[in-house]
């Protein structure tokens, strides 16, 4: 059992470090500090301090799938080892991948939050959020990190964390840091096991988050800021375009998974297949550290290729398996007619 949460300070302390892609960040320990807070603390990071149209915040997500996006080499590592671990340090980043229908349920939560009589009639209009869904995280099709993309239900990742780094007791979640950058805040929930709960008994329970909790599965989360590029603001209910777009930050959700050497998250194989997909790197910030010849395009068409090929297989492998199972049946049904004989 995790121990109390520790008490929180009031008062936030802003470090700086220079993380593994070579990219200096601010990040605060164990709190998950508030748009509005960094915004009287962050004077330096010019995008916080814009003044920005009305647009829907905060809005509430529920999340049941989260994503692991990486390079050729990781993939490749991945497929040949049917886990994942940490190359150069002890934890696994995943984020949130918000589904359609998820996106519309939060639509649907903040309408009846704040605007109930335009949400009786809500049935009838056209989707508005997804006019303003538009920082990278709502981009599914691209990727910053890299062209190869797992994407699990969070409940089954957390049911193989559980059983192969916890000794079948629950995970323990836990408020990690908020990250920031030019134009992006990061809150990161550490998940561990309870046999490190001295360890990380630094960092309070996800519980004392304002902004993420976990619950039935899904990461429940309170986006501040979705946008990132504001084209439309939010008057009475309703979106209207602006005469010119605004540049702003954008907030996102990192679940980080404990797992010290030798540790790892073992998946089955048709799993792995079946998670995997391609996607294309973002044209303006790739941070997958590809320094090759090849160009964005032909390195996703290499990997939209690749995924084909182990569909193919997966596929292949599906139809040997169902045809030697109605073998068997069709052979169970011939003795039972030889025993009736």
């Amino acid at each position: 059992m995790a121990s109390a949460n520790p008490e929180q300070p009031e008062e936030i302390n802003i470090q700086q470090r220079k993380n593994p892609r070579g990219i200096w960040e601010n990040f605060i320990t164990g709190q998950h500090v508030s748009l509005e807070r960094l915004r009287e603390r962050m004077q330096m990071v010019k995008y916080l301090m814009k003044e920005i149209p009305p647009y829907p915040t905060p809005v509430e997500f529920w999340v049941s799938d989260v994503a692991h996006v990486t390079d050729q080499t990781g993939f490749r590592g991945i497929k040949e080892s049917e886990q994942f671990r940490p190359p150069y340090s002890e934890f696994s980043w995943w984020y949130l991948k918000i589904k359609e229908e998820e996106i519309r349920a939060a639509e649907t939560g903040y309408m009846e939050t704040n605007f109930l009589k335009q949400a009786l009639e809500l049935k009838e209009q056209k989707p508005f959020l997804e006019k303003f869904t538009t920082s990278p995280l709502f981009q599914l099709e691209k990727s910053r990190y890299g062209n190869y993309r797992f994407t699990f239900p969070l409940t089954d990742l957390m049911k193989w964390y559980k059983e192969q780094n916890c000794g079948g007791e629950e995970p323990v979640l836990r408020m990690h840091e908020t990250i920031t950058y030019k134009q992006e805040i990061v809150y990161t929930v550490l998940i561990h096991s309870p046999e490190d709960n001295e360890r990380f008994g630094e960092y309070p329970l996800l519980e004392a988050s304002e902004w993420v909790r976990y619950q039935d599965g899904k990461i429940i989360w309170k986006a501040q800021a979705i946008c990132e590029t504001h084209c439309y603001q939010f008057v009475s209910g309703e979106a209207q375009g602006l005469y010119n777009h605004v540049f702003y930050v954008w907030d996102q959700v990192s679940l980080v998974f404990h797992l010290p050497k030798p540790k790892a998250l073992k998946i089955p194989k048709e799993r792995l297949r079946e998670a995997l997909e391609a996607c294309e790197l973002d044209e303006i910030i790739d941070l997958s550290g590809y320094k090759g010849p090849k160009n964005k395009e032909e390195c996703y068409m290499e990997a939209k290729e690749e995924v084909m090929q182990l569909k193919r297989g997966l596929n292949k492998m599906e139809k040997e398996e169902k045809d030697e199972d109605q073998e068997d049946e069709d052979e169970a049904k011939l003795k039972n007619i030889d025993d009736l004989f």
